[in-house]
């Protein structure tokens, strides 16, 4: 199967892209390296360093002629205003309906789009949780606006060309390990390791208790390869079905790391996501795909990973989720 990965550099993506090609498919990488690096992708895959707005996208894709485009663009800021929202909707909106076109164009079999989870639902108490793929959604941050609308385009592409398709809302996906992608913006497991094993104060927005559901790359990875031939024209949750707050990551990575290093807490964003859990049970069902990695087990990966430069660093083991 030829696979064309739109955002095949960023953390996502070009985790795809080395699953793609040991599975024995041939996968070429679109991306502006906005928000990836070059030497992230696997030399085994041919790379288009255009931006996805370029026109020629229409004549690589019509070279090249994909069965599957997996669209992985990375949105790279949280918490935007002003010229930026206005950016950020030109790429991530503009920017997919140009890879739709293309994609329409050149007899695409699938579009597999990547959204988000977390930050596209109403907020409510955590009575209700975990939440159905078919719960209320309420995107407050541009992030997930983009999300939401760029699905609706994704479904409306579907019943107009006939291009199949399927959405995954990703829980919070963990596992960065390059120390050159890992800022405050990361996800906080590799943000909060980086920054303890350096000793440093790592920052928290907001009081630290917001839930989220968090879910390994690799478990992600599993899940976009069953979806190459199964869940057409559906929308999955891919997520633990367990929510964990910040605090609660920021502990798990103290304790391992046997750090006393305290936290600095400032204030959050006025748009702030709610506390959510995603129910898996339709990925489970229809896709015979369930998350195989624990929080403990990815912590520990993340730790060794960063620290294997520093042996003297002493690891303990998490025997239960601090509270």
């Amino acid at each position: 199967m030829k696979i064309a990965i739109i955002g095949g550099a960023g953390f996502i993506g070009s985790s795809l892209t080395r699953a793609y090609l040991n599975a024995g498919h041939d996968v070429f990488v679109i991306d502006s390296l906005y928000a990836g690096t070059r030497r992230a992708i696997d030399p085994r895959a041919r790379f288009y360093h255009i931006d996805m707005r370029d026109e020629q996208l229409y004549v690589i894709l019509q070279r090249e002629r994909p069965d599957v485009v997996s669209y992985h663009a990375v949105q790279k800021l949280h918490e935007l205003s002003g010229e930026q929202v206005r950016a950020d909707a030109d790429v991530h909106v503009r920017g997919l309906l140009h890879v739709l076109e293309c994609s329409a164009a050149a007899t695409v079999c699938k579009f597999i789009f990547a959204s988000g989870g977390n930050t596209l639902y109403k907020p409510s108490g955590l009575e209700h949780v975990p939440l159905s793929e078919d719960a209320t959604i309420y995107p407050c941050l541009p992030l997930a606006i983009s999300r939401a609308v760029g699905e609706w385009y994704v479904r409306y592409y579907s019943q107009q060309y006939g291009l199949k398709h399927t959405i995954l809302r990703y829980a919070d996906v963990y596992g960065e390990t390059d120390i050159t992608r890992i800022n405050s913006t990361s996800h906080p497991l590799s943000y909060f390791v980086s920054m303890l094993k350096e000793e440093r104060r790592p920052i928290i927005r907001g009081s630290g208790n917001l839930m989220h559901d968090h879910i390994f790359v690799d478990d992600v990875v599993q899940a976009n390869l069953c979806v190459l031939k199964k869940g057409e024209n559906q929308t999955y949750h891919i997520s633990t079905g367990r929510g964990y707050t910040v605090n609660q990551l920021y502990q798990m990575v103290a304790l391992v790391l046997a750090s006393n290093v305290e936290p600095v807490y400032i204030s959050g964003s006025l748009a702030e996501a709610c506390s959510v859990v995603l129910d898996n049970t339709r990925a489970k069902k229809d896709l015979g795909w369930y998350p195989k990695v624990s929080l403990q087990e990815g912590v520990r990966y993340i730790v060794q990973q960063l620290c294997a430069s520093q042996p003297s660093i002493k690891l303990s083991r998490i025997k239960h989720i601090p509270t």
